[in-house]
């Protein structure tokens, strides 16, 4: 249907909701990001046209307070779409906007919108098409067409704006937010240069604009004022005869392109138009969704668009025609927003397995992007007095730490320590990476090309920071969980807890890897003498994997770090009903002169997100192998207790504990979970958030849950393992999976599960081994059918 395929707006937003529609009708390729803000519109509270293209980050200093705050951005480059209309002297990006619709196709690629302005002399409509070019990934533009019911004189000016600044967060408009010097803008050309100011990276952006009016062809006056490049034409029209302007637009870096960039955007732009890159667009999303749909009948009337909405997200934050030729990962806002500064951080987890079972290759490159970094990672571990690779928390061009030491308290203006880079958890994500894509691909070469060298160098920098406890094992102290929301323990003057369950069950994982490839992988001992990883610390690794403490209660719950369990209870219930919305209570808190760290409130589960990463039977393998004992219904007690913990206060929480409420058997619950989580940036449900860029990480998790939580797939262990639960009012869930160079279609109805395969797998169903033959389908019933 039409409306599953379709994200539809028919209403005037204004302020952040403005904001957060735009980044979700961002286009983009992998390459490059294209904010939806309207073609007449500027920056303002209401529009923010930004366009950014990967790995474009610049660093400026800012004196605040007397220290001067250094921040790295990922870069808004030049406005090429900037589209001034003059109707009979009225400018009408200041007539009143009347009626709009935003039409976002996900089946093509394609952005249609429709203004309705309310002019002194009658109504204007501008309706335009956008699109960016996934195969040739320079390329983006657009057409308009401009009707009035009335005689008017038209005036068009199509802009490059080359003097726009970073402005897309409130919060950060305080600082130094000019990224860019002009360099020079070719009227003959039309061609704009510009650098960025401290990392000294080359942008060109051609263009070229051509208008048309009752079948013939007028000309436009190219001139250049200021930091604007435009293109004039002005056209006498009658009644309901529309103008067409179209216009095109490449851009290229010096990030990666080694030809000179002027001659490169300049013969891009010539030799391409708005319908080859149509044509372009719709072929690639035609092959996406070809394999790559996750097709969902239900009840819920919505459920099925927001699946695509997350698919379309995820494939246009990266894809292998682009990243393939770029040194870059996915930012946690993808190239929507420049929220979190662009900066990439553990989501990466989020959305890796995604793209290793269903676009490869793009894994592949985006694990690149880390293995390029690990020199970085070294002198970032250094720098600390660690050793090894230590992997910033947050990371952007060069791979060092891109976390503040210190943040502003703008109430009563005092520097406060900022211990989010305590999450060294990141390098374990890292690992998680390489370790998932191995196993669904089968492609052990990325080992051999620097990924066991990062496995090596991350478990050097482990080995060294754990310590032998004096009851027993070892224990691994200063550090933060994913838990944001505790970052010390009460009182104390410096940040980290110790034995975060979340880090030292992961630690204990990567480590039995590490061990497991000494004795699997044929280059190993080579690798290991080169990064000199000596026999002694894989003898030590192995026991650090079987010893690292975690702590457990008499009641069978897991502590989210040593000591959790002494702090005080927060009554939920009081804080609901004197606030409503509490999923930023660690604000609410502080701004009652308290602090999170003394209460039992979880901004998510860090031990559940464990069951997330592994699922909840490999959990207990890892549990028990460092020595603990399991009771019976482990896995429902922790859940209850943080459940009854947990504010939600990521948008990557509720996603876990669906899975595991699908694991116990409450499916009712789990799709409940899911339904909102998968909503969050639609609903934007952090009230705000969604302006800054949409949430890529959400994206990709919830995916997953659909898949393999109740579509049942794991392809964790180097097996293809299928374990579907259909919930009640869902119909038919249809996927395709790629594993180990095969490609595997799901088809699962409330009475059977439905296997084809285009070569010879074998599947595990319900732990039964069904052979596969290319092209041959087989019927297995759904276990729990009625």
């Amino acid at each position: 249907m039409k409306q599953d395929w379709e994200l539809v707006y028919n209403t005037i937003e204004t302020g952040k909701k403005a904001y957060g529609r735009e980044a979700l009708l961002t286009l983009g390729n992998g390459y490059l990001g294209w904010r939806g803000a309207p073609v007449w519109s500027t920056y303002s509270e209401n529009h923010y046209p930004g366009l950014y293209v990967a790995g474009i980050f610049n660093q400026t200093s800012t004196p605040v307070a007397g220290r001067d705050v250094i921040n790295e951005d990922m870069v808004n480059l030049p406005n090429p779409q900037r589209l001034s209309l003059l109707v009979n002297g009225v400018l009408l990006a200041e007539a009143d906007l009347v009626a709009a619709q935003h039409r976002l196709d996900f089946a093509t690629g394609i952005l249609y919108e429709t203004f309705t302005f309310r002019h002194p002399q009658g109504l204007v409509t501008l309706a335009t098409e956008k699109v960016v070019d996934p195969i040739n990934w320079h390329n983006f533009g657009f057409k308009a067409t401009l009707t009035t019911d009335f005689m008017a004189t038209v005036e068009l000016k199509s802009m490059v704006d080359a003097g726009v600044q970073n402005q897309n967060v409130a919060r950060y408009r305080a600082f130094d937010s000019q990224e860019m010097d002009i360099k020079s803008i070719s009227t003959t050309d039309r061609v704009a240069l510009v650098k960025t100011k401290q990392s000294g990276i080359d942008i060109a952006m051609a263009v070229q604009t051509e208008v048309a009016y009752a079948g013939i062809d007028y000309p436009t006056t190219v001139t250049a004022k200021a930091d604007l490049l435009i293109e004039s034409a002005q056209v006498e029209v009658a009644a309901g005869s529309p103008i067409t302007l179209t216009k095109r637009v490449s851009v290229a870096t010096s990030n990666e392109t080694h030809a000179p960039l002027y001659e490169t955007v300049r013969t891009a732009v010539a030799t391409t138009t708005v319908d080859r890159m149509m044509d372009n667009c719709r072929h690639y999303w035609a092959e996406v969704w070809r394999d790559g749909d996750i097709q969902l009948t239900s009840d819920d009337p919505q459920m099925q668009l927001m699946i695509r909405m997350n698919i379309f997200h995820l494939r246009q934050a990266a894809q292998w025609r682009a990243n393939e030729h770029l040194d870059v990962s996915v930012g946690a806002r993808g190239l929507t927003g420049e929220g979190y500064r662009g900066h990439i951080f553990w989501d990466e987890l989020f959305m890796v397995p995604y793209y290793s079972a269903n676009d490869p290759r793009t894994a592949r490159s985006i694990l690149q992007y880390r293995i390029n970094r690990l020199d970085a990672a070294k002198v970032n571990a250094a720098k600390e007095g660690e050793v090894g690779a230590m992997y910033p928390w947050q990371a952007g061009r060069y791979g060092d730490e891109q976390s503040q030491l210190i943040h502003l308290n703008t109430v009563n203006n005092a520097w406060e320590p900022d211990n989010s880079r305590l999450q060294r958890h990141v390098s374990l994500a890292i690992v998680y990476d390489l370790w998932i894509y191995t196993q669904m691909t089968g492609d052990m070469s990325i080992l051999d090309a620097g990924g066991l060298q990062v496995l090596l160098e991350t478990s050097k920098f482990w080995l060294n920071k754990v310590q032998e406890s004096p009851s027993g094992g070892y224990d691994l102290a200063n550090v933060m969980g994913p838990d944001e929301y505790h970052e010390a323990y009460p009182g104390a003057m410096t940040g980290g807890v110790k034995n975060n369950a979340y880090t030292n069950v992961m630690l204990a994982w990567s480590l039995r890897w590490l061990s497991e490839l000494a004795t699997t992988l044929p280059s190993f001992a080579a690798v290991a003498h080169a990064s000199d990883f000596s026999s002694e610390l894989l003898v030590k690794a192995e026991a650090v994997a079987a010893a690292l403490n975690v702590e457990q209660n008499d009641a069978g719950v897991f502590a989210q770090y040593a000591g959790y369990f002494d702090l005080k209870e927060l009554d939920f219930a009081a804080y609901t009903e004197k606030y409503g919305d509490i999923h930023r209570v660690d604000r609410l808190l502080k701004a009652e002169g308290l602090s999170p760290d003394d209460y039992q409130v979880a901004k998510q589960a860090d031990f559940l997100m464990l069951c997330y990463n592994f699922g909840a039977a490999y959990t207990a393998e890892l549990l028990t192998g460092m020595g603990q004992s399991l009771q019976v219904d482990w896995l429902e007690k922790n859940y209850q207790y943080y459940l009854a913990r947990t504010v939600h206060g990521s948008t990557t929480s509720r996603p876990v504990f669906a899975g595991i409420a699908r694991e116990l058997g409450q499916t009712e619950k789990a799709v409940e979970l899911l339904a909102t989580a998968i909503r969050s940036d639609y609903d934007d449900i952090q009230g705000g958030t969604t302006a800054e860029g949409v949430h890529i990480g959400v994206m990709g998790e919830t995916l997953a849950v659909i898949q393999n939580e109740f579509g049942g797939v794991n392809l964790r262990r180097g097996l293809f393992e299928l374990n579907p639960v259909l919930p009640v009012g869902w119909q038919r869930l249809a996927f395709t999976q790629q594993f180990q160079g095969r490609k595997v279609s799901v088809v699962i109805t409330p009475t059977d599960i439905q296997l084809t395969a285009d070569g010879n797998v074998d599947v595990m169903v319900y732990g039964e081994q069904i052979s596969l033959a290319p092209l041959q389908s087989r019927l297995v019933p759904l276990v729990g059918a009625k």
